[in-house]
């Protein structure tokens, strides 16, 4: 790890010393090393930094240990990438207030500059759910990161979708990157550690506040060419993430819902602006000429590669099935079985983690 670090991570902890006015000091000074040293004069000379900002980073820089973040750092494994590293996100470094240092546990890809964020309502619907999970794994089947906060609800269906297709996800905290939160996603983290990154631009064990979060959006959004909402309220997160990827100059898509749902709301009032409306992957897809198309067919053979145990019979079943809830009897009949032999089958696939029962004896793909 670079020596210049330990001042990137020392600034970072300043309270009251912003993204913006890091990257100016930055800028200016072309070393944050010696941007950390600079005279007082030097620092109020910066087009563009407010006196209250210079003033105080010159009174708090003395108070600041410069070893404590990057002991903590380093006997804990987190990757630090900052606004001099070559690793620096592309899509991110270019936005108006890039984060100067991120935390990351797990890797960042090049491969995660084709990168998608989803994001909704942590409550969220069963129709909202399944739909974000089953855009992320189709859209990770296609080779392109899944970004998202792993807040409950929308989040968590989307990272577990890329996480099913054996694709790429990010998860942005609103803390620090040790923290987890919610903590009931703690096995999840796991498992995007190991399949792609958990980043945060808050120092080692900051808690989540009021004023993280919006902070924390903008980063979602700033990975990523286009976001896509599923359910959230007229002032959700997920409605500021929107706002934040129209100022950053990304792609905006919104998947309708119902007219009878609060959650439904947001997308609407998207729609209404302009956002592109989602009905399936391929509404996506078609923005982005370097993105591979996908034929319903192809989605469907997606779902079914994650289950290549399933034989003929059992196929047939699971090929009428989607996140719709389905009644067995129309399952039955679309698969050309009796209703006996469909429960038989339907049976089997919730034994190998395929299908789900509702109540009603209605079955949806898990």
């Amino acid at each position: 790890m670079k020596e210049n670090v330990k001042y990137w991570l020392a600034i970072n902890k300043i309270l009251g010393v912003g993204p913006v006015t890091i990257k100016k000091l930055y800028d200016h000074f072309g070393s944050i090393e010696v941007a950390w040293s600079a005279g007082e004069n030097e620092i109020y000379g910066i087009d563009g930094i407010s006196k209250p900002a210079a003033r105080c980073f010159l009174d708090n820089r003395g108070r600041v240990d410069l070893d404590e973040e990057l002991g903590l750092v380093n006997d804990r494994k987190i990757g630090i990438i900052t606004l001099a590293d070559d690793r620096y996100p592309a899509n991110l470094k270019n936005i108006y207030d890039p984060p100067p240092v991120l935390y990351v546990k797990g890797d960042l890809s090049p491969a995660d500059n084709r990168a998608l964020a989803i994001v909704g309502t942590r409550r969220a619907s069963r129709y909202g759910l399944e739909t974000a999970k089953k855009l992320a794994q189709q859209l990770s089947a296609v080779g392109i990161t899944i970004v998202s906060g792993l807040a409950s609800g929308i989040d968590t269906a989307a990272h577990q979708g890329a996480l099913a297709a054996g694709g790429r996800t990010l998860a942005v905290f609103g803390c620090g990157v040790d923290v987890i939160f919610p903590p009931e996603n703690r096995g999840l983290a796991g498992e995007i550690e190991r399949s792609g990154a958990l980043l945060s631009e808050f120092p080692l064990g900051q808690k989540g506040e009021k004023g993280t979060f919006p902070r924390r959006n903008r980063i979602i959004s700033g990975l990523s060419l286009g976001v896509i909402v599923v359910e959230g309220h007229y002032d959700s997160g997920a409605l500021i993430t929107a706002k934040e990827a129209l100022e950053q100059g990304r792609e905006v898509f919104a998947v309708p819902g119902s007219v009878e749902l609060e959650q439904s709301k947001g997308p609407h009032w998207l729609i209404k602006q302009g956002a592109k409306l989602v009905e399936s992957v391929e509404d996506v897809l078609e923005e982005f000429s370097w993105a591979g198309k996908m034929t319903n067919s192809e989605c469907r053979m997606t779902n079914e590669g994650k289950y290549p145990e399933l034989n003929d019979e059992e196929k047939k079943i699971y090929q009428t099935l989607s996140f719709e809830p389905k009644h067995i009897d129309n399952i039955a009949r679309e698969a050309g079985f009796s209703s006996g032999q469909a429960a038989g089958l339907l049976m089997v696939l919730e034994v190998k983690k395929a299908v789900r029962q509702l109540p009603g004896k209605m079955f949806v793909t898990a």
